[in-house]
């Protein structure tokens, strides 16, 4: 369920746990200039002007009352490596002079009101959160990560960092639905079908191609990790949804929504909806 919908953002809250995913009207939060480590690949080259960013970052951050430098976003590399992040890292990923975390996919911490950002345009921000012990994790869920489970092991980094498996609940953010994300490649069939052993995930269509259902596999992973917790969803395709942006709707070149992720004080009513 939407706690808050405001120009240019949802709101989720569950307790403590705040997530917050931008939509089309905030513009897109990725820098796509050309500096060193920005992630060119997930953008398919386009250019963006890196002050149009800048400005549509103040922008949020002044609406939702959130500064920069409470915020910290990795620069993507479609691989599994996970970034522990403190106070020190605040701002980082955040304005077009602080892109220094490249090659994570996803991130961590203990820190309360440190709010976690990945970008995503079809790809699942996976929400991971322990608050009795004050632990929060972010991770960016497109195929690549789903198959090197990404998920699985943000949630075996948070148990080495002391949370407790029945006190971890999973959030899926808005992502893909299999209706949208429809496929004719045999590679992606292996992947979910052979190597994940997934087969649930891969669905069969009158014409030849198939859905995948990211969200199935995902959980899969989670679960085959030994997760016992509760998982939420929000319940939104944004490639269905026009209020967000869509490669496989719109193409490579299109904006990137933002997701951020915290723990802080008592969120009150907007919980998202379980899935189980």
């Amino acid at each position: 369920m939407i706690g808050e919908e405001n120009r240019g953002y949802l709101r989720f809250r569950q307790d403590d746990l705040e997530i917050i995913t931008t939509t089309r009207e905030a513009g897109t939060l990725l820098y796509r200039a050309g500096q060193a480590g920005v992630d060119h690949a997930a953008t398919g080259g386009a250019a963006v002007d890196d002050t149009v960013v800048d400005e549509n970052y103040r922008r949020l951050g002044e609406t939702l009352g959130i500064p920069r430098e409470r915020m910290v976003r990795v620069v993507l590399d479609h691989g599994c490596a996970i970034f522990e992040a403190d106070r020190s890292a605040g701002g980082e990923g955040v304005s077009s002079d602080r892109q220094n975390l490249g090659g994570f996919d996803a991130l961590v911490t203990g820190e309360r009101n440190l709010y976690l950002g990945i970008t995503t345009a079809d790809c699942f921000p996976v929400i991971l959160a322990d608050r009795q012990r004050g632990l929060v994790g972010l991770a960016h869920c497109g195929w690549r990560g789903i198959a090197l489970r990404l998920e699985a092991l943000l949630f075996r980094k948070m148990l080495s960092l002391g949370a407790q498996p029945r006190d971890i609940r999973a959030v899926y953010g808005p992502g893909i639905c299999p209706d949208c994300y429809v496929q004719n490649d045999p590679l992606l069939k292996r992947v979910f079908r052979d190597d994940l052993g997934c087969p649930s995930a891969v669905i069969p269509r009158r014409d030849g191609c198939y859905g995948i259902d990211l969200k199935e596999a995902s959980r899969k992973n989670l679960l085959e990790a030994g997760f016992p917790g509760e998982i939420l969803e929000t319940g939104i395709c944004n490639a269905c949804d026009p209020r967000f942006f869509s490669v496989r709707r719109e193409g490579a070149g299109t904006g990137r929504m933002l997701t951020l992720a915290a723990l802080r004080g008592p969120g009150g009513s907007g919980a998202p909806r379980s899935a189980r």
